[in-house]
């Protein structure tokens, strides 16, 4: 084997490495959906954006906005931590969990009768991401999208 073929082979052992446990920080653009009740096609989103960081014993959203035309979201931030792959909110309720490729949790929303759904499922350089916002009765708003990073 020549050195150009070893030197690549490392480096794309190295890459495969890195990407497979790289986890959902980051900065993320992509497109999606915002569909009311999860009905029909929805509007598009384009661009969405959101940010997320990551340690040890924690995990966070850092912002981002979800641009889709006639609605538009501003995601604000929060952190959670993490601990043995539970996710838990700020009383230490365990609301979800994370394996450091998939996040699925669900939390509080400004309205005391509703909750939201968040799942995010990363592959490579992009996360698969949906959140629905659901009461007792049905699903409000559903939001789902890809979003790629150069990390």
């Amino acid at each position: 084997m020549n050195k150009f073929m070893i030197v690549a082979t490392l480096f794309l052992s190295l890459s495969i490495s890195l990407i497979a446990n790289a986890g959902v920080s980051g900065n993320w653009t992509g497109f999606g959906y915002w569909k009311f009740k999860g009905q029909g096609e929805g509007v598009r989103c384009m661009p969405m954006q959101m940010k997320w960081s990551e340690g040890d014993d924690f995990i966070s959203l850092d912002g981002g906005y979800f641009d889709c035309g006639i609605v538009a979201q501003d995601l604000g931030s929060d952190r959670w931590k993490v601990k043995v792959g539970q996710i838990y909110d700020h009383q230490d309720q365990v609301i979800g969990s994370y394996d450091g490729q998939n996040l699925e949790m669900i939390t509080a929303s400004p309205n005391e009768k509703t909750q939201i759904s968040i799942k995010i499922k990363r592959e490579a350089n992009h996360i698969d991401y949906e959140e629905i916002w659901f009461n007792q009765y049905e699903k409000v708003y559903v939001i789902t999208g890809r979003l790629f990073t150069s990390q």
